[in-house]
């Protein structure tokens, strides 16, 4: 019973921190002069962006996700993702840089850290591990008070009889 609900316990967490790690971030409006150098952004592209773009953007959406290189009034350089290749266990991701104009973004949004999202995963991380531990250590000290069968071998006495003739 006690292994079953540690396994459950921790079927959910291993569930339920990728859903949480990926809430972690937010994006708020942000103009071409707030952008600096490494800026993660998100970009919404006007329709006539998008159809110069269309064949090196994956997936078919305006939206584009990449890192600012740089940044001026006139526009944006972003290197967005193109592609990812399986080698082995080991993923490659290429990339390619991308110079919007400013008049083709249609809207720009900056990813931030989300601090009480953050804060409020690693706390719920942090109760479900001590739920865990606290759990097993409960459980082993519960096994360790329980009688062994049979007498223990120290008590165990050997007896010889050994016959002696008198005469």
């Amino acid at each position: 019973m006690v292994m079953k609900r540690s396994r459950i316990a921790l079927t959910f967490l291993v569930t339920l921190l990728p859903l949480l790690a990926a809430g972690c971030h937010a994006y708020k409006a942000s103009s071409l002069g707030d952008l600096n150098s490494g800026d993660r952004v998100r970009a919404l592209l006007t329709q006539d962006q998008y159809n110069e773009f269309e064949e090196y953007l994956l997936g078919g959406d305006r939206r584009v996700e990449g890192t600012v290189v740089e940044a001026d009034s006139s526009g944006v350089l972003l290197e967005v993702p193109v592609v990812t290749v399986e080698r082995g266990i080991r993923l490659d991701s290429y990339h390619q840089r991308l110079r919007v104009p400013a008049p083709g973004i249609a809207d720009l949004e900056l990813q931030s850290l989300d601090r009480i999202r953050t804060y409020s995963l690693v706390g719920v991380a942090a109760v479900g591990l001590g739920v865990i531990v606290a759990d097993q250590v409960l459980a082993n000290s519960r096994r360790r008070g329980d009688p062994t069968p049979g007498p223990p071998e120290e008590n165990i006495a050997i007896v010889l009889r050994i016959p002696f003739k008198g005469g």
